[in-house]
Order: structure tokens, then sequence, then C-alpha cells
């Protein structure tokens, strides 16, 4: 299972709020697809896809304000 995670997008911050999604459960998405956009104080961000696969589980709310480092989502990789 590969697990998305909240990147480190500059040296202070350290929360994001989920503002969308892209991708819902049971999606199949390939390397570089959006799966949601975050917002920091100072800019907006999309996360995208490092696998090929399925959307198995979306682990945080709309709007949801997390830190980084927190896992998202998980995708089952295609093989």
């Amino acid at each position: 299972m590969f697990k998305v995670i909240i990147p480190k997008m500059g040296m202070s911050t350290v929360e994001v709020d989920i503002v969308n999604w892209f991708v819902a459960v049971g999606d199949e998405v390939s390397i570089s697809d959006p799966l949601a956009e975050v917002e920091s104080e100072k800019s907006n961000f999309t996360i995208e896809s490092e696998v090929n696969g399925v959307v198995t589980e979306i682990l945080v709310e709309l709007y949801a304000t997390v830190d980084v480092g927190t896992v998202i989502c998980t995708i089952q990789p295609k093989s």
C-alpha cells in the first residue's frame, strides 16, 4: 500500500488545509494525476500521485487542517 503524505512546502509551513479532493475511493490514478489541493498561509499546492493504482482510503476530510507529514490517503499500486 502506498501512503500519500503531505510534503514539507516551505521552512515555516507546519500545517495545511485540504481544500479539494480530485479523487474518491475506488478511482484509478496514474503517476502525476492530481489527488488533492492543499492550502497553507502562503500558497496553494496540488498533491499528485506518485504511483499508478487505485485509491483505497481517503483518511482526511475536506476542509480539515492537517500537519505536514500526515498520511491523507492510500493507493494500492498496480503491478
